[in-house]
Parts: C-alpha cells; sequence; structure tokens
C-alpha cells in the first residue's frame, strides 16, 4: 500500500470514531441554496477583477486569453480542474496573490472571502455561470418622456441650464450587470467634477427610478452652452428624428419628433442636443480633445484669447505648462531657485510607470492644495542619470549638474478636491498622450497601452497621489559644495516626503469618498470601504472601448428589445453587410467600438439605424 492509500484509510478510520451530529432539514436547505448560488458568486467576483484582461481572443493577457464570463473557455485553458481547486491555476494565482498583476497597483484585489467562493465554485463542479438576466426593457420613448416631464416641470430661470445624461443602452444591455451600472453612476459623477473648477462638488442625481437619467445643471460646473455645444459636436450617436426608420411604430417617432419640439420650445427655441449617453462622456469627455477644450481651452483667459495654430492639430492653443502655471499662480522657476526653496523632489530609477528613470517634484498651490511635476527620461538621454545631474531643469547652456528631461506629467488640486491632469514635453507644451518608449499602460484604459492625457490619468490616481520609491539621489548625488547643499534641499528625507503624499492623498480621498459612496455601494453595503472597489472611470473607459460589441450591445443601442427581428434583418437585408455589419450574422459575431463611433462621414451606428432600425417605442 502506498503512503497516499495509507493516508486515507487512517482518515477514514479516525473520522469513524468521530461523533457526527445529524443535519437538519433548514441546515440542508441552506447548503443546497449556497450550492446553487456559487456559480453566480463566482461569476461576479471574476468579472470584477479578471474580464478586464481575461475576455477571451484578443486579450491583453498574452498567452492567457480565456474567456473570464465562460466556464468552458477556462477549463479549455486548463485554469481549472473541476472539483480540484489547488491543482486549479485560476484558483492558485489569486490565492497567492499573483493576479490580478502585482505591478498593477491600482487595481482592486479580491478579499480572502471571495477568494474562497471561487475555491467553493471550482470544489463544486465549476459549473456553468447562469445566463445574464434581462432587466425589463427600457424604450427610447420612455426615456424621453420621463425626460420631458422632469424638463417642463422646471423654473424657466433654471431649465436653460439642464442637461441630462443617460444610461438606459447599459440597463437595457444584459452584459452590464447591476454592478456595472453603479459603476457608470460613480463615473460619471467623477467625470463631470474631475471637467469641473468649482469649488463645490456636483452630485448628479436620477430623475427615474431605475436611475438610467441624471439631470445636470451646468451652470454648477462652470459651464455654459459654449462647453455643451464642445461635447454635441463630438457625439457619435445623435440621431435626426425625422430621418429614423422606425422598426416599431410611426406613433414612437412622432412622440419623439413632438418631445424634441416642445423642449426646444422650453429652452427659448435652442436646439441643440440636451441629453448625451453617460458612458460616452465618461470615456470620451476625459480624452483628447475634449478634455483639454473643456478643462482648459475654455476656462483660461490666456488661451480663450489665443489665436487658434491650424497646423497644430493636438494643440491648436500652444497651451504649455507656463499657461496652467500661471492660471493657478505657481511659480516653479521661483519655487526651485530662490531660498527659501519650497519645492520638494524625489528621484528614481524604478517607478512603475516609466521605463526610465523619473523625478517627481511637488509645489504648494497658494490657497490649499499641491501641484506635481514628473520628470521623465528616454533611454538615449545622456543627461537623465539623476545621480549624476540632479538640478535643473537648466537655465544656461552650461549649468553643469542639470537634468535634461524629455517629458512630464503635471497633477494639480482641482478647487472641489479632485484631480487635473496635463502631459508635456520636455520644452513643457502640452501632449495628448506619453511617448509610448517612455510609458505605457498594460490595462489599455485608453483603448490601447497609450497613456493618455486626462483618462488614463484619473484611473491611474484612483486615490490620488501614487505612494513614490523611496528617494534615490539625496544621498547618492555625485556633487559637492554649494551643489550638494541645493541638492539636499531640493531632495529632503525620505520620510518628509512620505508625509506630504500622505496629506495630498488624504485631500482628494475625502472629496473622492464623498463623491462616489452614493453611487458605489449597493444599499447592504453603505459602509464598506469603497477603497476596496475598482476605479469606476476605468471600468466603464474599458468597457466602453474594448469589450466587441455583440449583437446585444448593438441591439441595446439601437433600443431594440427583438432580437429575433434583429437577426432577420441581418441575414435579409444586403446593406448589413456593406457597411460592415456582416459578422453580427454569427452566434458569436462582434464588431469594434472604434468603428461604430467613428466620425468619418455618419458613424456606423447612425448608419446601422438605417438598415436595422431605430426602434424608439418597442
Amino acid at each position: 500500500m502506498n503512503f497516499r492509500n495509507l493516508s486515507m484509510v487512517i482518515s477514514a478510520t479516525l473520522l469513524c470514531c468521530v461523533p457526527i451530529s445529524p443535519i437538519s432539514a433548514d441546515e440542508s436547505k441552506d447548503t443546497k441554496a449556497d450550492q446553487a448560488e456559487l456559480p453566480a458568486k463566482a461569476a461576479a467576483i471574476l468579472n470584477q477583477y479578471c474580464f478586464r484582461c481575461h475576455r477571451g481572443s484578443g486579450s491583453s493577457s498574452g498567452r492567457y486569453s480565456f474567456d473570464a464570463r465562460r466556464v468552458a473557455t477556462m477549463i479549455d485553458d486548463s485554469m481549472i480542474i473541476a472539483g480540484m481547486p489547488n491543482d486549479s491555476q485560476l484558483h492558485d494565482a489569486i490565492n497567492k496573490g499573483r493576479m490580478p498583476p502585482r505591478n498593477q497597483s491600482g487595481l482592486p484585489r479580491p478579499s480572502a472571502e471571495e477568494v474562497d467562493i471561487i475555491r467553493q465554485w471550482i470544489a463544486a463542479g465549476a459549473k456553468e455561470f447562469p445566463a445574464p438576466v434581462r432587466r425589463p426593457f427600457m424604450s427610447l420613448e420612455t426615456v424621453m418622456t420621463k425626460m420631458f416631464d422632469h424638463y417642463q416641470k422646471l423654473e424657466p430661470k433654471v431649465r436653460k441650464d439642464i442637461r441630462y445624461f443617460t444610461l438606459a443602452n447599459l440597463y437595457n444591455d444584459p452584459g452590464a450587470d447591476e454592478r456595472h451600472l453603479r459603476m457608470a453612476r460613480a463615473g460619471l459623477a467623477k467625470t463631470l467634477n474631475s471637467l469641473s473648477w468649482e469649488p463645490t462638488l456636483l452630485i448628479p442625481t436620477a430623475i427615474d427610478a431605475e436611475q438610467t437619467i441624471f439631470a445636470v445643471d451646468i451652470t454648477q460646473l462652470g459651464w455654459s452652452r459654449e462647453q455643451w455645444a464642445a461635447l454635441v459636436e463630438e457625439y457619435p450617436y445623435e440621431i435626426d428624428v425625422d430621418s429614423i426608420v422606425d422598426s416599431g411604430s410611426s406613433r414612437g417617432i412622432a412622440k419623439l419628433r413632438q418631445i424634441e419640439e416642445d423642449m426646444a420650445r422650453l429652452s427659448g427655441n435652442d436646439r441643440l442636443l440636451k441629453h448625451l449617453r453617460a458612458d460616452w462622456f465618461v470615456t470620451i469627455g476625459l480624452r483628447p480633445k475634449l478634455y483639454h477644450k473643456l478643462l482648459y481651452e475654455l476656462i483660461l483667459p490666456d488661451l480663450r484669447n489665443r489665436k487658434v495654430d491650424s497646423s497644430n492639430a493636438a494643440n491648436p492653443k500652444r497651451m504649455t505648462d507656463r499657461d496652467l502655471e500661471s492660471f493657478l499662480n505657481v511659480n516653479v522657476q521661483q519655487n526651485i531657485f530662490n531660498r527659501p526653496i519650497k519645492a520638494k523632489r524625489a528621484g528614481f530609477n524604478e517607478s512603475g510607470i516609466s521605463s526610465q528613470n523619473r523625478m517627481i517634484e511637488r509645489h504648494p498651490l497658494p490657497s490649499r492644495g499641491y501641484y506635481w511635476k514628473s520628470y521623465d527620461f528616454l533611454g538615449s538621454n545622456s543627461r537623465s542619470i539623476l545621480t549624476e545631474f540632479p538640478l535643473g531643469p537648466p537655465r544656461t547652456a552650461d549649468d553643469e549638474f542639470a537634468f535634461k528631461h524629455d517629458g512630464g506629467e503635471i497633477i494639480f488640486t482641482l478647487p472641489n478636491g479632485l484631480q487635473g491632469y496635463m502631459l508635456s514635453s520636455g520644452l513643457g507644451a502640452r501632449l495628448d498622450a506619453g511617448p509610448i518608449e517612455v510609458v505605457g499602460d498594460a490595462l489599455k484604459t485608453s483603448g490601447n497601452q497609450l497613456i493618455v492625457s486626462g483618462l488614463s490619468c484619473v484611473v491611474c490616481h484612483r486615490r490620488g497621489m501614487v505612494e513614490p520609491p523611496n528617494d534615490e539621489v539625496r544621498n547618492s548625488a555625485g556633487t559637492f559644495g554649494t551643489f550638494a547643499d541645493r541638492v539636499r534641499e531640493l531632495y529632503p528625507p525620505s520620510e518628509e516626503m512620505q508625509r506630504l503624499v500622505e496629506s495630498d492623498t488624504e485631500l482628494f480621498l475625502s472629496a473622492s469618498n464623498k463623491l462616489l459612496k452614493p453611487y458605489l455601494l449597493a444599499e447592504e453595503d453603505k459602509n464598506a470601504d469603497i477603497d476596496s472597489l475598482p476605479e469606476p472611470v476605468g471600468e466603464v473607459a474599458r468597457k466602453y472601448l474594448l469589450e466587441p460589441m455583440n449583437l446585444d450591445i448593438v441591439a441595446s443601442e439601437l433600443y431594440h428589445s427583438d432580437l429575433a427581428t434583429l437577426r432577420i434583418i441581418l441575414q435579409s437585408d444586403v446593406r448589413a453587410r456593406q457597411i460592415g455589419l456582416g459578422q453580427l450574422r454569427n452566434d458569436n459575431g462582434t464588431i469594434k467600438r472604434e468603428a461604430w463611433q467613428s466620425r468619418e462621414g455618419r458613424t456606423l451606428m447612425q448608419q446601422a439605424a438605417d438598415v436595422l432600425g431605430f426602434a424608439p417605442g418597442s
């Protein structure tokens, strides 16, 4: 007999000697109920922590290309061995903390209780996840009617500044669970306030019981019609009611047309679209060019009055870091070179963001808050070794110990306590994205690995300031005399820098928690710590940009409740193939978001409305 068999015999013998309490009927019922709920609980956990990287073909996870929403793919990929959690790679990875990746500090991690649920689910046979629950369908006619009912009851002086953001397309999508709807509401609140220079946080309020329509007074953001018009100009989903091909009834179109006419009349004949999709706004409103236009170009007086440089599409107002510093009343040069030195620095070789050396520098804002700059370097830069060149930026060509940087990130406190961001070149010119050879985002929040100004920064800095590594310059710089004294003034002990980071983090988290808690937590979790939850803007953006659009998603965005009819149209109408919807005829067919929203002429979504019909009252 081998040792394994001997062990089994001994265990069985010992168990026979232990008195076993009878299981009551109630306990047995509870155990069965718990077992029945395991697949749904496991699905929610894997969807929260794993699906962003493991979504099947085209995953950002390299060779681990299983789909975290489909059990069969995890078994086929040898990630799960049903009934054997200890031998399952999936359980081993999350139990030992290897996944989510340790080098992605912004990612939330499953709790011990959640890891145990995965273990129980695998041990119970890793049963298939239940099909997504379809909520009662919400038609566009219903959405617009609720919007109009709210709008007409407002005082005329208030009404002209009210705009709406909708989540109805997500509500109709069975792939967007209740957790994601909470993320979308929180993401909307965070995005609005990340684009505001007002000192008070705006808490968007839902006007419907389902919390899919949010009314916002744009003046509370410091916006005028100008900011709203900038959004509408870039919006790819506006449908001209007069051109709708109605797959439902003509009554639905007539109702929409009447609502549009009545809302225009009540607003003083302002016919500009008054409602936008929240998921589009969260994702695209925080990306250049809208992020720069809404936060800077329409606000900073110097930029508003500056002529447009039509040859510079990415930065038409030629904005630099000095424009922002002037507006914030931060004198960076004075803080660095004049005593008493107000700038505080830390330099290091490994940052987790930049692939090269990095130096961060803090300046106090005159009122309250902070202004941080990073100095980033290309690998080929001969003046990037901070222990050799710890001073600067250079004021003259012969500054002996001055580094020469190639770009950087700016983070500063907005008046409401959240943060604003800007990426810049080595000369201070505003950039849309960081050079991929210097910085990158493995989670592809922007749709690829580019770190873009606004969106990528908001998601990365989910807790405000990211705790930096310990400074490596103060005690290692090759300077002497007065130069060494200046290094020691600029680069404080790590404990002092740590206190500054903690203080700035607390300021941000105070505002962030106040803003997000009403949206992120379910009723039964009101006292939970939201820091353990994912960052909502990133969750919304990655679903919007990275999740392939299947027929369910397309139907929800065209307000179709009848998938069977939609399939028939796809199969029978040759125009569906001509405009690029042919793949949706297949059971697992998908199209890309980039194609769906492309604004070269009419968007694919608008063309699809022509072919498949836009169903306002279905």
